[in-house]
C-alpha cells in the first residue's frame, strides 16, 4: 500500500515539475530553486521526492531552448540555503533537536549522520549532499557539532555546485543530444 502510494506521488510531482516547465519555461529558476531547497532542508527531504524532480527538469531543460544555466542556479541556491538553515538549527539547538517531535523520527539518520560527520569533518558535509537521506540531516549534525560557519558554508557551496550540475546536466545533454 505504501509503496503503491509513494510511486503514485513520485509520479505526479514528476509530471507537475515537467508541465510547468514545459509550459512556463521561463519558471525552471524558481522551480529548481525550491525542488533543491526541499531536497537539502532538515525534515521535508524525506517527504518530497526532490531527485527524481530535478532529474525530469534536466530533461525538460535539454528539449527546451532555455540554457542549464538558470536551473543549475536555482538548484544551487536552493540547496545552499536549504543546508544552510538545516545548519542553524543544529547549531542553535544541539542535541535538544532528537527530543522535538519532528525530529524524533530521524533519530537514527541522524546518529548515522554523526558518525559520518565525527569521522570526515568537514568532507562529510561534501560528500553527504550525494548521499540522499544524508543530504539534509548532514548540516544539521555539522551545526550539533558546533562546526564554524565558513566551514561549513565553503563545503556546502562547493558540493552544490557540483550536485546541482551532476543531476541537472545528463538528462539536459541527453534529450539536447536526441531532441535537437
Amino acid at each position: 500500500m505504501f509503496l503503491s502510494i509513494f510511486h503514485w506521488f513520485v509520479h505526479d510531482a514528476r509530471l507537475w515539475v515537467t508541465n510547468i516547465a514545459q509550459t512556463h519555461p521561463y519558471w525552471v529558476f524558481p522551480v529548481a530553486f525550491l525542488i533543491a531547497f526541499s531536497e537539502s532542508f532538515i525534515g521535508v527531504s524525506f517527504i518530497i521526492p526532490g531527485t527524481t524532480m530535478l532529474i525530469a527538469l534536466g530533461g525538460v531543460v535539454g528539449m527546451s531552448h532555455i540554457g542549464l544555466f538558470p536551473s543549475w542556479l536555482g538548484a544551487v541556491l536552493g540547496s545552499v540555503l536549504g543546508d544552510w538553515i538545516s545548519w542553524w538549527i543544529g547549531f542553535h539547538y544541539h542535541h535538544k533537536i532528537v527530543h522535538f517531535r519532528l525530529f524524533r523520527r530521524f533519530e537514527e539518520q541522524i546518529e548515522k549522520a554523526l558518525h559520518l560527520f565525527h569521522n570526515w569533518g568537514t568532507w562529510a558535509i561534501f560528500i553527504g549532499r550525494f548521499m540522499g537521506p544524508f543530504r539534509s540531516t548532514v548540516p544539521l549534525v555539522a551545526g550539533m557539532s558546533e562546526l564554524e560557519f565558513w566551514p561549513f558554508m565553503i563545503a556546502n557551496a562547493a558540493s552544490a555546485v557540483i550536485w546541482a550540475y551532476a543531476i541537472l546536466a545528463p538528462g539536459a545533454a541527453i534529450l539536447r543530444h536526441f531532441f535537437p
